[in-house]
């Protein structure tokens, strides 16, 4: 993915945005990311002319489109809880946390994944739902400080420091997909992790709250916001056994960083290779790897990736 900003004026921003079959787009947002225009003339006009890769490509661009827009420009164009940046802080944030405040803030989610599991009753706030069925649990949490005030970008310079920290450990650090093995690896560098990155609290984290689907439609809950702003990143874990894991605290991290991992991939982007792990990251994410041969099925904690770039089959 390329682009490339062609002007500004006081109400909005333009851009060239070539997608990864080098096909040109032409758009135009708003300094919210509100998307004013989009043209190309590599695929039909009507999305329902379209492939489903073709249409997929579109959005591509125009995701890649907010995410370059506020690289150079600074510009709020995506919600917080979808940028990078803002996912990087919040792992930092919650791998600085005691395990004590983990089971504080995010016990009703640990409770909540259990009961699937540990034979208790299984409490939904929809009727018609099973706890069978696809569902989401989520909780929003609220950063200190303002993760998009450092340069270079946050997520960059955590891609950089874990790279550095393989290097340096001469391979010390297993080359796997195994992501929660690797971010234990990890925390034998903690004190390295805190030295070269920018430290961040946790301020605020919602209640929890549940999407749940059928497969045609989706209903979801809604939390009540704790601090009187946009969330700044959002848990999202389906119902798993947790025992497999050493560490709940892991187990929310690693889900951080496969939504950094998604989002890349959604943008049509090759994620750093800080973030090229396997395992469950957004709930968006997850079901376009169900649904379209572009991805591979990243989100399983199993198995192998051939390919980290989302290309046509």
């Amino acid at each position: 993915m390329e682009a490339e900003i062609t002007g500004e004026n006081d109400e909005r921003i333009g851009l060239y945005v070539y997608d990864n079959n080098d096909v040109e787009h032409w758009i135009e947002m708003d300094f919210d990311g509100e998307i004013k225009y989009h043209d190309t003339e590599g695929y039909p006009k009507h999305p329902s002319d379209r492939t489903q890769e073709e249409n997929e490509h579109g959005r591509q661009a125009r995701r890649y489109a907010k995410y370059h827009v506020y690289r150079e420009r600074g510009y709020e164009t995506m919600p917080r809880h979808e940028n990078p940046d803002y996912l990087a802080a919040a792992m930092i944030a919650l791998s600085g946390l005691a395990d004590d405040s983990i089971d504080e803030q995010f016990g009703d989610l640990r409770k909540q994944i259990e009961s699937h599991y540990d034979g208790s009753t299984v409490e939904l706030p929809f009727e018609d739902a099973h706890p069978d069925d696809p569902l989401v649990y989520r909780k929003d949490l609220y950063l200190s400080p303002d993760p998009t005030t450092v340069e270079p970008p946050l997520v960059d310079q955590y891609a950089d420091v874990v790279a550095s920290i393989r290097a340096d450990s001469e391979a010390v650090l297993t080359e796997s997909d195994d992501i929660e093995h690797q971010l234990l690896e990890l925390v034998s560098y903690q004190d390295r992790l805190d030295s070269e990155l920018l430290s961040f609290e946790v301020e605020a984290v919602s209640d929890m709250y549940t999407l749940h689907t059928d497969g045609k439609t989706e209903q979801t809950t809604e939390p009540t916001a704790p601090l009187d702003r946009e969330p700044d990143a959002r848990i999202e874990l389906p119902p798993l056994d947790i025992r497999q894991f050493d560490l709940f605290k892991l187990l929310l991290v690693t889900n951080l960083s496969c939504q950094v991992r998604d989002r890349f991939l959604m943008m049509g982007e090759q994620p750093p290779e800080a973030f090229q792990h396997r395992g469950f990251g957004t709930y968006r994410g997850t079901v376009k790897q169900q649904i379209n041969p572009m991805y591979e099925q990243y989100y399983t904690f199993s198995g192998s990736t051939s390919n980290w770039t989302p290309t046509s089959p």
